[in-house]
């Protein structure tokens, strides 16, 4: 286990197991990773019923379902514990399977509204994220069809609650802002961008956070994370070159972050631009040149969140944007905390696998060596072309081998191992990082 000597834990939890209250009550069950699943959970034909919880209530849902879990002719499988329900909605094992912590198999549409029928009184209670591959038929019951068996003009089966049929589509956010087009998604959160209709009349970004998405241990989601940035942002703007807080719009489990509109590509996508798939030893001086000045207005910009006593711990490519006027901006600061105040508290956990600090996965006290771990893996990134994840699995004997293969400066590879080594006191400060890249900068001219 690793030690993190003057770190401490940020927060110590109690999860709850659900294979013990399961045996308890005598359902039978086998293990599948991250699954307890009934002896016969596959199908290729039939129906798959979710049920969409939060993660603080998994248990609660489970004691009221009890009785039909018992029954020999269930068809079940069940997240292990609280811990993988948590990893489960944050999107870890996938997009597909967020929300989908508990899962019914029906063979036929009889047995389908049957289990349907029984689930409907015993879940009225609970709120949970939206499934986007399942139809909704309450508030927590989803259901979709398996295997290609549906004839072509055959009508939905199931009655669906009117609450929760196709969504009006919202022509406006808070009365003054239009939505014009969708820029990404994901089932946290959906990017629009809009015209603001304050005057000056203006382009702006919402971020919207889904509903009950990405909760915790501690029963927050989105929404506070949204509700936290907007206070960074507010305390950060005129420190570091961001975009600037306009509004934050609730509506009813919505939240909706309202931001200045920045246009221009995520840093990570300027580096492909640039690299044109070439490997670093490669590309020109002058194309190395461009890469590390976009890196050293990275590292300038966190160290000036630094000595505003904030760390952004989900540093990334994309969380970086260059504007026509190559003005690099830093974005999404949900993951961020005050270590001056020690706000959040707890704090919000997880971050991008690959840029992720081996103690902040482990839960520790966030601090400054979070994000120069980070910074370490990003510039990894931005030489080799490669995720994070494929470089900095291993040992460090390992890494350095990996890195060896794409012939970077030694100047280079040093500070890269340097800036993710294992033991946060061993890292580089941002000011030694800073003057390592302005001397191999100076080299390429």
């Amino acid at each position: 286990m690793l030690q993190y000597p003057g770190l401490e834990k940020a927060f110590e939890l109690q999860l709850k197991e659900n294979d013990t209250l399961l045996e308890h009550a005598g359902v039978k069950f086998t293990k599948d990773h991250i699954w307890l699943t009934s002896l016969d959970f596959s199908a290729t034909r039939g129906w798959l019923i979710c049920l969409s919880v939060r993660t603080l209530s998994l248990q609660a849902l489970l004691s009221d379902i009890l009785p039909i879990l018992r029954e020999d002719r269930t068809i079940f499988r069940i997240i292990r514990n609280e811990h993988e329900a948590y990893r489960l909605h944050a999107g870890l094992y996938g997009p597909h399977l967020i929300g989908k912590g508990i899962q019914f198999i029906a063979r036929s549409e009889d047995d389908a509204r049957h289990l349907i029928d029984r689930l409907l009184p015993l879940t009225g209670k609970y709120a949970g994220c939206v499934i986007h591959d399942c139809v909704r038929i309450s508030n927590i019951i989803y259901i979709q069809r398996l295997g290609n068996t549906k004839p072509e003009k055959d009508p939905f089966p199931f009655t669906v609650d009117k609450r929760y049929g196709k969504p009006v589509s919202r022509k406006f956010i808070g009365f003054l802002y239009m939505p014009v087009e969708e820029l990404s998604y994901n089932p946290k959160t959906t990017i629009y961008k809009a015209f603001n209709l304050k005057r000056p009349f203006r382009w702006c970004l919402i971020k919207q956070g889904n509903s009950h998405t990405a909760d915790d241990h501690f029963g927050r989601d989105i929404r506070d994370k949204l509700s936290w940035q907007k206070k960074v942002i507010k305390a950060l703007e005129r420190h570091v070159r961001t975009p600037k807080f306009i509004d934050l719009v609730e509506y009813e489990a919505f939240s909706f972050l309202v931001l200045e509109y920045v246009e221009g590509p995520h840093t990570g996508q300027r580096i492909e631009q640039l690299r044109q798939g070439k490997a670093w030893k490669d590309l020109t001086a002058g194309t190395k040149k461009i890469i590390l000045d976009i890196y050293l207005s990275i590292l300038s910009i966190v160290q000036d969140m630094h000595a505003a006593g904030y760390v952004h711990r989900d540093i990334n490519e994309s969380n970086f944007i260059i504007d026509s006027a190559n003005r690099t901006y830093v974005i999404d600061f949900e993951m961020s905390c005050c270590l001056n105040d020690g706000l959040p508290d707890p704090p919000f956990t997880l971050g991008t696998v690959g840029y992720i600090s081996p103690e902040q996965m482990n839960y520790m006290k966030p601090h400054f060596g979070d994000d120069v771990y980070s910074l370490g893996a990003l510039l990894a990134h931005f030489l080799t072309g490669e995720l994070p994840q494929r470089i900095f699995f291993g040992e460090l004997y390992t890494v350095r081998e990996k890195l060896a293969a794409y012939a970077f400066e030694p100047l280079l590879a040093d500070l890269i191992t340097g800036m993710t080594n294992i033991n946060p006191s061993e890292r580089p400060s941002l000011n030694m990082a800073i003057a390592q890249i302005e001397k191999q900068i100076i080299s390429y001219s």
